[in-house]
C-alpha cells in the first residue's frame, strides 16, 4: 500500500465472542465501581496514607494516557513536520487516544475520595491556581473533548450515508463546518498534551526526599514528555499490526518502517539526557551499587535502548515481526519508567507497604476492556482505518 487509501468502515458482526468476553469484564468492573461509590475506596482498594494513589494514577492515568499519546505523536509528525504521508495513521491513533484519555479521566473520578465534589473542577472561582494537578486535570479534560471533536468527521461521513433522512441531512450540513474548524482544533490538540504530559513529570519535583536519586531530576517534565511520544509511536505500530492481523486489512509496512527512526532517535536522546543528568549531579555511583534500584534502573535502560537500536536497523524496519516487537518494547519501556517514577522508586516514610488489591486490578482490567471494545466498534462502524478491502456493513448479530 504505497499511497494513502480512503478510510472505510471494517464492517462485519459487532457482537463477536471477543466482544462478549470484554463486556463480561466491563460489567464486572461496573458492579465494582457501584460498590466503591457506595462504600468508599477502602472497600475495594489497598491504598493507604503512604501510597495514596496506588496503581490508579500510575496505570489508569499516567500509563493509559502515555499509550493514548499516539494521536499526539502522529499529529506532530503529520501536521507540524508536514509529513502528510502519515495521515492514514491519524484517525486510528485518535480513537485510541480518545478512549485512553476518557478512561483515565474516569479513573480519576472513581478514585476521588469525595467524588461528589467533582463539580468544583468546573467552577473556576474555587480553583487553587498554585496546583500542578489542577493544570493536569483541566488540560486532560479539555484534550479529551478535543480528541472526540477530532473524531466528528468520520462519524459525520458515515452518518451522511445512513438511510434515515434527518440524520443524513444534518451530517451533510455539519461536515463542511467541522472540516473548516479542524485546523484550530488540531492546533489545540497538539498544545494540550505538551502541557499536561510534562506536568505529570513535573508533579514529582516536590518529592526530592521520597523519589530515588536515579529517577529524581529537574528534567522530569521533559523526560515524561519524551517518553509519552515514544510510547505513542509504539502504540501506533502495535495497533496497526493487530488490526491488520485480525481484520484482513492491508498494513503499510513501508510507512511504519519510514516512521521508525523517529521514535528511535527520541529514545536515544531520552537515554542521553538522563545519563548526562545523572553524571552531572554526581549520581553515577548509585548505578553501580547493584541493589534493587540499580538493577531496576539498568533493566529500564535496556528496555529503552533495545527498541531504539532495533528500529535503526533496516532489516528490522522491513520485517513485520521485528517492528512489532520494537513497538511493544517502546510501550513497555515507557510504562516501566512511569511506574518506577510514580510507584516503585517512590518511597514514603518508613512503615508503609502497598500491593494492589484484586478490586484495583479488576477495575484497571475493566477500563482496558472498555477501551478495546469501543475501538472495535468504532473501526467497524465508522471510516477509521485505511487499507480496508471491502465495504461490508456492520451487523448487530452474534457470530457463531
Amino acid at each position: 500500500m504505497s499511497e494513502h487509501q480512503a478510510e472505510r468502515p471494517l464492517g462485519g458482526p459487532i457482537f463477536t465472542p471477543t466482544l462478549f468476553v470484554l463486556l463480561a469484564i466491563i460489567f464486572s468492573g461496573a458492579a465494582l465501581v457501584c460498590y466503591r461509590l457506595l462504600f468508599g475506596l477502602g472497600a475495594v482498594s489497598a491504598m493507604n496514607d503512604g501510597y495514596a494513589w496506588g496503581i490508579w494514577k500510575p496505570l489508569n492515568v499516567v500509563t493509559f494516557t502515555g499509550i493514548g499519546a499516539g494521536a499526539y505523536a502522529v499529529g506532530l509528525l503529520t501536521y507540524v513536520f508536514n509529513r502528510w504521508q502519515y495521515h492514514s495513521l491519524v484517525r486510528s491513533a485518535i480513537v485510541v487516544g480518545a478512549m485512553a484519555y476518557t478512561l483515565g479521566g474516569t479513573s480519576v473520578l472513581i478514585d476521588l475520595g469525595r467524588w461528589w465534589n467533582l463539580w468544583v473542577t468546573f467552577y473556576p472561582p474555587l480553583y487553587n491556581l498554585n496546583s500542578v494537578l489542577l493544570e493536569v486535570a483541566v488540560c486532560v479534560m479539555t484534550y479529551t473533548a478535543v480528541l472526540w471533536v477530532e473524531l466528528t468527521p468520520p462519524i459525520l461521513e458515515q452518518a451522511s450515508r445512513w438511510k434515515y433522512e434527518p440524520v443524513r441531512r444534518v451530517a451533510k450540513w455539519g461536515l463542511p463546518w467541522v472540516r473548516k474548524a479542524l485546523p484550530f482544533v488540531i492546533s489545540v490538540a497538539l498544545l494540550l498534551p505538551t502541557m499536561h504530559q510534562s506536568s505529570l513529570g513535573g508533579l514529582y519535583m516536590i518529592t526530592p526526599t521520597k523519589l530515588h536519586a536515579l529517577w529524581y531530576t529537574p528534567w522530569l517534565s521533559g523526560l515524561f514528555l519524551m517518553s509519552c511520544v515514544t510510547m505513542g509511536f509504539g502504540a501506533v505500530v502495535i495497533v496497526e499490526n493487530l488490526t491488520s492481523l485480525n481484520y484482513r486489512r492491508r498494513m503499510d509496512q513501508r510507512l511504519l518502517g519510514r516512521m521508525a527512526p523517529v521514535p528511535a532517535m527520541l529514545v536515544l536522546s531520552f537515554i542521553a539526557i538522563r545519563l548526562i543528568d545523572i553524571a552531572v549531579q554526581g549520581k553515577l555511583p548509585y548505578i553501580w551499587t547493584f541493589d534493587f534500584y540499580s538493577k531496576l534502573f539498568l533493566v529500564e535502560m535496556a528496555l529503552f535502548l533495545t527498541p531504539a537500536l532495533l528500529m535503526l536497523l533496516r532489516s528490522v524496519r522491513k520485517n513485520r515481526g521485528g517492528l512489532f516487537i520494537s513497538g511493544v518494547l517502546l510501550v513497555l519501556a515507557g510504562t516501566v519508567y512511569r511506574f518506577d517514577t510514580y510507584l516503585i522508586a517512590y518511597k514514603p516514610t518508613t512503615g508503609w507497604v502497598y500491593f494492589p488489591s484484586l478490586g484495583e486490578l479488576l477495575f484497571s482490567a475493566c477500563l482496558a476492556s472498555t477501551g478495546i471494545a469501543v475501538y472495535i466498534v468504532m473501526i467497524k462502524v465508522f471510516p477509521i482505518l485505511s487499507g480496508v478491502p471491502s465495504r461490508k456493513k456492520p451487523t448487530i448479530v452474534a457470530q457463531a
